[in-house]
């Protein structure tokens, strides 16, 4: 074949397959960005204008919650710890078992009574000044009184720091809340009781006052502080 021929045909060849490859996609404009519609332009406040001088306030604080009752966890609801003891003796504790912490000394009111009558004793392992009121073998209460008639011989104080001696109101501010009065059983003009109950125990303290001060003190079992003559 004439050679101008062969490169006419190879040329005609390769124009023909360019022509069958598909176009290239066209290239679109991006499309504009939606303008936004634009705030009018804020007139500068001057001195004169009330914005001005409007004071700054900052925002409302949120509306406090309910406020809760406050309970005080470092108050105790039971304070027997003050009227279950006199020293190392304890109220309900057998006299039995006690006897070898003597000499103990007794105020006779047993003698030629059945084994377990009501009785007192004072000394032992008993802080001084302090006596005890056994019945049935058992430590019932007890007592704080003076000596002779003369308070300054007892400085020993009972529970909550109470003294022969103390004032009324001296005695009220030292006792838990929920004391009651009533008139003394011998002297109800010048003398009263003050009594005052452990809501979480059965044990109780009372005060004998005579001319507005403390002349004795029971303290343990309820029922014991409550009794007038030994243990009736």
């Amino acid at each position: 074949m004439n050679p101008l021929l062969r490169q006419g045909s190879a040329l005609l060849m390769v124009v023909g397959l360019t022509g069958c490859a598909p176009p290239d996609p066209p290239v679109l404009p991006a499309p504009a960005a939606p303008v936004g519609a634009v705030a009018p332009a804020r007139q500068l406040a001057s001195n004169d204008d009330d914005i001005a001088n409007r004071p700054i306030e900052d925002a409302p604080e949120p509306p406090k919650a309910a406020d809760a009752p406050v309970v005080d966890d470092a108050a105790p609801s039971v304070v027997s710890v003050a009227l279950d003891h006199a020293g190392d003796v304890v109220i309900g504790q057998r006299f039995t078992e006690l006897a070898a912490d003597g000499p103990w000394h007794s105020a006779g009111l047993s003698e030629g009574e059945p084994s377990g009558a009501c009785e007192y004793y004072e000394r032992g392992n008993l802080p001084e000044g302090v006596s005890m009121m056994v019945e049935e073998d058992h430590v019932q209460r007890f007592e704080l009184a003076p000596i002779e008639e003369s308070y300054e011989a007892i400085t020993q104080p009972g529970p909550f720091g109470l003294r022969l001696g103390m004032t009324l109101d001296e005695a009220l501010k030292r006792l838990p809340p929920g004391s009651t009065r009533a008139p003394h059983a011998y002297d109800p003009e010048t003398g009263e009781y003050l009594t005052w109950q452990d809501p979480g125990s059965d044990l109780a303290i009372r005060l004998e006052i005579f001319d507005g001060v403390i002349s004795k003190l029971y303290w343990g079992a309820s029922g014991a502080v409550e009794l007038i003559e030994g243990c009736a």
